[in-house]
């Protein structure tokens, strides 16, 4: 019988028959339970409680439990085909809960298609080259801590105070006086208490996945473990810790105390603050092997492994990509394009576009300039003419013939520009 993910029950392969899981769990763990960090470890029960062998990669180095006759030719986390079975180790510490699955296969399978084609920037031959040959679903190994923690921090708190003060500036080639409202800090000695308590701080013990993708990954809901149980595990891949329970502490413990740290840096108050020191007290520290339901398609492209993860419980979905060179320069090369024809329109419109300063002389003035004759009858109606016409910038360019007493006189004024009468 297998474990199946929809129904949460086992079920026969053959004649889909379904009984509940869980009911061979040891009597004396109803549910899921604390170790001492301090004397747990002699305590934990051992080995997986079922008949299982172990795929150990010698690429990535993941030690992954599958049923004795399951044949395993590749890594599931990276899809290497350097592997080599063993018999699995009966001494590892025996997980204390389980999250089951939750997300079937087919789910899981969508999923990993959907992503793929949401992958803009890789290759166009990526979803045939990475066939998912199988998608697989493994638990993978957790601890969990708890802990309460006690912090006393101090901390110089700054006060935001401003001041007028006045300075000298230079205007229009003139020596100024002007005033500015001046922010200073006035600093004071703050000190302070806070006790928060830690339940599941999770850190992955996976040897297979690497760190940053585990990190996104972990959004379980671990009020939802129960209590481990064989039967759980069949049909179901299952790897060992790769990584100790006190390595796991260390990380748990500096995660948590950068979380204090953060937590005591906002109970300083004040406008911004300074020097801040805090001292850390741990109690109660308890921890919990569990394994956590995980979807994983491993596939290689350019002889170099990608995994994608479906999160077992909630479907949420992680996962890395090569990346397509020639569609990323592609896209650099249609940028530069846009940027190259902008520009040539830019200027190509301020070349044609004559100056303002051109446009306004250009409206004031005629098309075509005409010639217009006008006789006068002295030498003083003359003038009067020629400034009345310099006056009114007539657009035109005016000869003029005066016949007196004086003599013939002729002159002529263009758009503005006058020339004197000469005797003729």
């Amino acid at each position: 019988m297998v474990f199946e993910a929809s129904s949460g029950m086992l079920q026969c392969e053959y004649c889909k028959h379904s009984v509940a899981a869980g009911t061979d769990r040891a009597a004396e763990a109803p549910g899921p339970r604390e170790l001492s960090l301090h004397d747990g470890m002699s305590r934990a029960p051992r080995g997986l409680g079922v008949e299982m062998q172990a795929v150990q990669c010698r690429s990535c180095g993941a030690n992954v439990q599958v049923a004795p006759n399951e044949r395993t030719v590749a890594c599931t986390y990276c899809a290497s085909t350097m592997v080599m079975v063993a018999p699995a180790d009966a001494n590892s510490i025996q997980p204390e809960s389980l999250v089951p699955f939750h997300i079937a296969r087919p789910q899981a399978t969508a999923s990993f298609q959907t992503w793929l084609a949401t992958r803009w920037f890789r290759p166009s031959d990526l979803a045939r080259m990475a066939k998912l040959e199988q998608i697989v679903g493994v638990y993978v190994p957790f601890w969990t801590f708890d802990a309460d923690v006690q912090s006393q921090w101090t901390a110089e708190r700054g006060h935001h105070y401003y001041v007028t003060e006045t300075y000298q500036t230079v205007e229009n080639g003139q020596s100024v006086t002007r005033t500015r409202e001046v922010q200073h800090t006035r600093w004071e000695p703050a000190s302070g208490f806070r006790a928060d308590h830690y339940d599941d701080a999770l850190v992955c013990a996976s040897r297979g996945l690497p760190e940053t993708l585990a990190g996104k990954l972990c959004t379980f809901d671990t009020t939802r473990l129960v209590a481990y149980a064989p039967s759980y595990l069949a049909g179901w891949r299952a790897e060992s810790y790769a990584i100790d329970l006190p390595t796991a502490w260390t990380r748990a413990r500096g995660r948590i105390e950068q979380t204090q740290a953060q937590r005591c840096s906002g109970d300083v108050g004040g406008d911004v603050h300074r020097s801040l020191s805090v001292a850390n007290e741990f109690s109660g520290e308890t921890f919990k092997h569990v394994l956590l339901p995980v979807w994983v398609a491993a596939y290689r492209y350019g002889d170099k492994p990608y995994r994608f993860l479906v999160n077992g419980q909630s479907g949420d979905v992680v996962g890395d990509a090569p990346l397509s060179v020639w569609k990323i320069t592609l896209l650099v090369l249609v940028i530069l394009a846009v940027i190259a024809v902008g520009f040539v329109l830019f200027n190509g419109a301020n070349a044609e576009a004559p100056p303002a300063a051109s446009l306004d002389r250009a409206r004031s003035r005629p098309s075509e300039p005409r010639l217009v004759e006008r006789t006068v009858d002295s030498r003083r109606q003359f003038d009067r003419f020629h400034v009345d016409f310099v006056r009114a910038r007539a657009p035109k360019t005016v000869l003029v013939t005066s016949r007196g007493r004086e003599g013939t006189t002729r002159g002529y004024s263009s758009w503005g520009q006058s020339h004197r009468p000469k005797r003729g």
